[in-house]
């Protein structure tokens, strides 16, 4: 799936409105961390030009903050994933043989500022390399800023804008525009920024209804987009991959106590898209892939 994107900004951001409100609470020194891991699965779906092509992925990110000041808590985290594709066909884009197996390394900072007791401030600097095996990880360095602006309009919603702003693989630098926001509707429904599968940077949503305390039932969706730089070797040597797609999904999640949260999602991809560039970003091919069907696990340890 094209989770680089949506898992980095949907785990960043709810995890830094979630550090918000617990700035408004006495704070202490110790060290909070943060161990997030998964495996998703797309089954193979057809390309419209010709040929199929599936995807396995999964993802593990360690992450740590600290509140330095009452109103002020920075953090640091380091992940790592890998993508694996299954292109089949001998025609069209499949009988290309575009890429297959794709890495991912990815370092971070946080901040997050509660400006009085109505605002809060984030912001986290990012390096990524994304590279196909084969290739150098540092050809396909990226780094970028997401900030987010959350105002607490009272104690059932926070919101606020924001934007990410990224270099791009031979091309122009990429922005987008983010949606901070936490809303409970009821006391056991609420609409926020959403928790992806690993870590991706394009919008989305989740709506959240907790029927008892343990459990949690989710309906998400958002715009993804990967890049990558390819390996020396077939079409388009050097080259970059990109796969972009608007995954909808159904989730349920389980929490064991206050450190460990389980989680079980499936959902369709729908306007998938495909596309190949050689070394100096020129395209080479591009084309669709039908709706594809997904599903995945999360594990969320907190200590």
């Amino acid at each position: 799936m094209g989770w680089s994107r949506s898992l980095f900004t949907s785990l960043i951001l709810s995890s830094l409105l979630a550090s918000g409100h617990a700035l408004a609470q006495p704070s202490t020194n110790a060290w909070r961390l943060r161990l997030d891991t998964g495996a998703a699965h797309r089954w193979q779906t057809d390309i419209n030009d010709g040929g199929e092509v599936e995807l396995d992925a999964w993802s593990v990110r360690l992450a740590a903050d600290k509140a330095v000041a009452p109103d002020l808590r920075l953090g640091l985290a380091a992940g790592y994933g890998e993508r694996h594709y299954g292109f089949e066909g001998e025609t069209g884009f499949a009988a290309l043989k575009p890429w297959s197996d794709v890495r991912q390394l990815r370092l971070s900072g946080s901040l997050n500022w509660k400006a009085d007791e109505r605002w809060n401030l984030f912001a986290i600097p990012t390096i990524r390399w994304f590279a196909e095996e084969g290739a150098d990880l540092g050809d396909g360095q990226i780094g970028g800023l997401l900030a987010a602006a959350s105002y607490r309009v009272n104690d059932r919603l926070s919101i606020g804008p924001g934007f990410g702003i990224f270099s791009e693989l031979e091309n122009e630098v990429d922005w987008f525009p983010i949606l901070a926001i936490n809303w409970k509707l009821t006391e056991n429904l609420a609409l926020r920024t959403g928790s992806g599968f690993a870590a991706t940077e394009g919008p989305g949503l989740v709506l959240d209804w907790q029927p008892s305390e343990r459990w949690s039932l989710l309906l998400g969706a958002r715009y993804e987009k990967a890049r990558f730089r390819l390996d020396d070797e077939g079409v388009a040597a050097a080259g970059v991959g990109q796969e972009r797609s608007v995954p909808v999904y159904l989730g349920a999640a389980r929490s064991f106590g206050s450190h460990l949260r389980l989680s079980l999602i499936a959902g369709v991809e729908f306007a998938g898209e495909l596309r190949l560039e050689d070394a100096d970003g020129v395209l080479i091919e591009k084309s669709r892939f039908d709706p594809a069907p997904f599903g995945g696990a999360t594990l969320d340890l907190r200590f």
